[in-house]
């Protein structure tokens, strides 16, 4: 496991409203027409619904919130019909998601779906108040629901929200997530760009072996193109059956030449993209064709500053303008232009936020300051984060702070660093391991690997950082580093361990 300083923090919001319908208020006209019976019940609640409505309509939310609620907590309230009953939960729910308590939505929302009436709009409410709470428990049976009812419709739901969930429920929820990606592989899911969500399929089918269902994680794993997922599961016992079964497909090098000539052939066809340029430069990178890929960036670049509406240009310039930006960085450290790499990220680094910039470009220029032994610049960069949203980002933060401190000789602040990486490990076990290098505590590095390789959830991605991979440049901090893990590596226990669960293979690629 070498470092680098390409590290783009990406903060995933579930914005589930976006999938959907605006959360419009069902029609009194559908409420008359599923309403069963004329008894004074349903009658007085037909029209207390009504009432609630125009509470709605005239964004008198509280009100509007109580008025739904008496409803729904009178006596007569489990005897009207299940149409009705479904309407004045669906209307309560909707309104409370937006304007009131997010667990109240929740409860309501489980109820309505409980319904025969629900639909796939009443689920997908249900699976953002869900989300909202922090049920993931919840979420992820709701998510499984709509993909398995739904599979068309599912598609709606942005594939980033769904691969979150996926994330999150490894540890929440393990037997229901294997529901959930046999929901989304029967579905035909993937990811945007006709992209196979290649994680998810190597989760799927370890999922699939450890129930002994090897015939079909075989199959399935037919479906795994992203060549790093491929790499991790060659050196993963577990998946040693499946591998062997389809030796042609896990050929690392055709695999990766593969790679190339598929996103290649998608940015051609759609040259408004930039994620697939992208694509195409990381896989040149990967290859180490740095002049090459250094080409594509300036290329595009040219483009960008030849309008004024780079938007028009490229429809998602907004979300991945910056990812150009931070891989052009990349590739003038691979071929040594030190200072130009420093530039480019200094001028990355104060991009507005519409552009996906700032944050992830000022933690990527401070970690280059350190790979530079400038740790003193980088304090003063990282001086420019005043709050960190994400738990993912606010590790690799910190890890980046421990470096530069660690480097003045600054033993307090590394000290406070270190214990913050310490209690949030499992948000980034890769940055806490990293700041152990970088202190040189190496039996306490060789210790977190360990646990790793024994943890089934942390195995796949221990094991991926152990192997052999083709080595950039490197400046002499980065090559001191790389020096310490060897020393991780070579212990008799760690490559007891790692014989114990994988392999260690070398590969003409650079790590990921």
């Amino acid at each position: 496991m070498w470092e680098t300083y390409g590290v783009l923090v990406l903060v995933v919001v579930l914005n589930l409203a976006a999938c959907g319908p605006s959360h419009p208020i069902r029609s009194e006209e559908h409420a008359a027409a599923v309403a069963a019976g004329s008894g004074p019940d349903a009658a007085l609640a037909s029209q207390q619904l009504a009432d609630a409505k125009k509470l709605v309509a005239d964004k008198n939310w509280p009100e509007a919130i109580k008025a739904l609620q008496e409803i729904i907590e009178t006596k007569y309230f489990s005897r009207l019909s299940s149409g009705l009953q479904h309407d004045v939960l669906i209307a309560a729910g909707e309104a409370a998601l937006d304007h009131g308590p997010s667990k109240l939505a929740l409860e309501y929302l489980t109820r309505a779906t409980s319904l025969p009436e629900a639909g796939f709009d009443d689920w997908l409410w249900r699976l953002e108040a869900a989300t909202e709470v922090g049920n993931m428990a919840d979420t992820v049976t709701t998510l499984t629901v709509l993909v398995q009812r739904w599979p068309a419709r599912s598609i709606q739901i942005p594939p980033s929200n769904i691969l979150n969930v996926i994330d999150e429920s490894k540890n929440s929820a393990p037997d229901a997530a294997l529901q959930l990606l046999q929901g989304l592989f029967d579905a035909h899911w993937k990811l945007k760009w006709d992209i196979e969500p290649s994680a998810a399929w190597r989760d799927l089918i370890l999922r699939l072996v450890e129930k002994g269902r090897l015939a079909q994680a075989i199959d399935i794993s037919s479906h795994v193109t992203d060549v790093y997922v491929l790499i991790s599961m060659r050196v993963d016992r577990r998946f040693d059956a499946v591998v062997a079964a389809n030796a042609a497909h896990f050929d690392i090098q055709e695999a990766a030449n593969q790679a190339f000539r598929a996103f290649q052939a998608a940015a051609e066809h759609a040259p408004e993209s930039l994620e697939l340029q992208i694509g195409v430069i990381q896989s040149l990178r990967s290859q180490q064709r740095y002049e090459a890929a250094l080409a594509a960036c300036d290329s595009i670049l040219l483009n960008i500053h030849s309008t004024n509406y780079p938007a028009k240009l490229y429809i998602d310039y907004d979300e991945f303008y910056s990812w150009i930006l931070d891989e052009r960085a990349e590739l003038l450290g691979r071929v040594g232009r030190w200072d130009e790499a420093v530039a480019q990220l200094t001028s990355a680094s104060k991009l507005p936020q519409n552009h996906a910039g700032h944050v992830g470009q000022v933690i990527n220029l401070a970690h280059l300051y350190c790979d530079l032994d400038r740790p003193r610049e980088s304090l003063h960069v990282l001086d420019r984060i005043t709050a960190m949203n994400s738990p993912y980002g606010a590790m690799h933060l910190e890890k980046v702070r421990l470096n530069a401190a660690y480097q003045l000789g600054d033993s307090l602040q590394a000290a406070r660093s270190m214990q913050f990486l310490e209690q949030h490990r499992a948000e980034s076990p890769d940055s806490y391991e990293d700041a152990l290098i970088y202190v040189n505590q190496l039996d306490r590095a060789a210790k977190l690997l360990l646990e790793r390789l024994r943890d089934k959830n942390q195995r796949t991605q221990a094991l991926a950082d152990v192997q052999t991979y083709a080595i950039p440049l490197r400046t002499p901090r980065q090559v001191e580093y790389d020096a310490r893990w060897r020393t991780v590596l070579a212990r008799p226990d760690v490559r007891a361990a790692i014989r114990q669960v994988g392999r260690i293979e070398e590969y003409k690629l650079e790590e990921q």
